[in-house]
């Protein structure tokens, strides 16, 4: 149920979708091309993989902190533009020392601030959803929320690959996410919360919010697996030339089909009033790109399978956002429980890199990994059964 009943219109969604943009591609960008690169120019090919988990994890550490913190002070202020425009600042600060770092350090100080601020932004938008959106459009606007992060990925990877991958690919990232955030900017407007305990009573729906937050934690960890050593997956197992163009390349696939499924997934689910298909779908579908990405390091099969990825993360995402929505307890405590949602999201940051770095140089390779990758898909596929506050 949602004390939500105005729908929202094509302006709201485009600013909205627009400003989800921005913050993914100052979030991926760095992920896929600028961090790989800048550990490699700092530690060289013995040691990147190293310095390259050192810096992620203290950076997804620190997000796993900050979002439920931006969401308590957004539940506090009753507001949510303040967090939006205070995060960013910050986010695109952390982008700035990015450009200029030639330290571990320093490295390292940048990430952590893009990402305690980009978490900022991000807290906003998840909680204008249910702010804002109602129960029938939450499919739709939610696959929004997840396509546009994907189209965010390739817009920051092509950024870096375009402008390069030194100073200036942190600089054009840092420029972009304000610039794609302002249209939110203008058209949004913060709403009062109406107390839950005026309108409507809200029970917790027998932990279905504990359930549905271990299957975004999965399905988001095996999306940070596939992402984390992409670069050096191609170019030390597939052994492409150009690595980095072949990483857009795999990117723009997968976001293509991603947005696709993403996008019809969610006008779907709210016409057919169901989101655990998508999830199920989803699931298998992950697990059956990464086991070939395992199995067969070939070019041509490696695009198939970022074409089962693409389109198995497409269907998840297209219900994310209204599966987490419908299970919250409160109206009053919205941002701060899509806050700790959101840890389901960034936690996996921290792990990845810390499960795949051992992994990778010395526990049966990039197959144990993205075998690893498919097990734990299948793994969020068993927990389904649990929402049963879901249908």
């Amino acid at each position: 149920m949602t004390l939500v009943e105005a729908r929202v219109g094509r302006r709201w969604m485009t600013a909205y979708a627009l400003a989800m943009i921005g913050i993914a591609a100052g979030w991926f960008g760095p992920i896929q091309i600028l961090l790989p690169e800048q550990a490699a120019r700092l530690a060289g090919d013995d040691g990147k993989e190293a310095l390259l988990a050192l810096v992620t994890a203290w950076g997804a550490a620190a997000s796993m902190v900050a979002n439920p913190l931006w969401g308590i002070l957004s539940d506090r202020l009753r507001a949510r533009r303040p967090i939006f425009l205070a995060g960013t600042v910050t986010g695109v600060a952390g982008l700035l020392v990015l450009s200029g770092a030639d330290t571990t350090g320093t490295m390292a100080t940048g990430w952590i601030l893009v990402q305690v601020g980009l978490n900022g932004p991000l807290a906003a938008l998840a909680a204008m959803i249910g702010d804002r959106v109602p129960e029938n459009q939450r499919g739709t606007v939610g696959a929004l929320f997840g396509v546009a992060q994907i189209v965010g990925v390739v817009l920051g990877t092509a950024i870096a690959v375009a402008v390069g991958a030194g100073s200036w690919g942190y600089v054009a990232v840092a420029i972009a996410v304000p610039a794609l955030g302002g249209a939110l900017l203008l058209v949004y407007r913060d709403v009062p919360v109406v107390s839950a305990r005026e309108r409507i009573h809200w029970a917790w729906p027998g932990g279905q919010f504990a359930w549905a937050w271990l299957i975004r934690f999965l399905l988001n960890l095996v999306n940070a697996l596939v992402l984390v050593y992409l670069l050096y997956y191609l170019s030390d197992r597939v052994r492409v030339g150009d690595a980095a163009t072949w990483v857009l390349i795999v990117t723009v696939v997968n976001v293509l089909f991603a947005g696709i499924a993403g996008f019809a997934g969610g006008v779907l689910s709210d016409r057919w009033e169901r989101r655990k298909v998508f999830v199920a779908a989803g699931a298998v579908l992950l697990a059956l790109g990464t086991a070939l990405m395992a199995l067969v390091p070939v070019v041509p099969v490696v695009i198939g399978a970022s074409v089962l990825v693409g389109v198995g993360w497409g269907a998840y995402i297209a219900v994310d956002m209204a599966v987490m929505t419908h299970v919250l307890p409160d109206a009053e405590t919205r941002a701060t429980m899509l806050g700790v949602a959101n840890v389901a999201g960034t936690l996996p940051q921290l792990l990845a890199p810390v499960l795949a770095a051992p992994i990778v140089t010395g526990l049966g390779g990039y197959p144990t990994l993205y075998l690893l990758t498919a097990a734990i898909a299948l793994a969020a596929l068993a927990l389904l059964p649990r929402l049963r506050a879901l249908r």
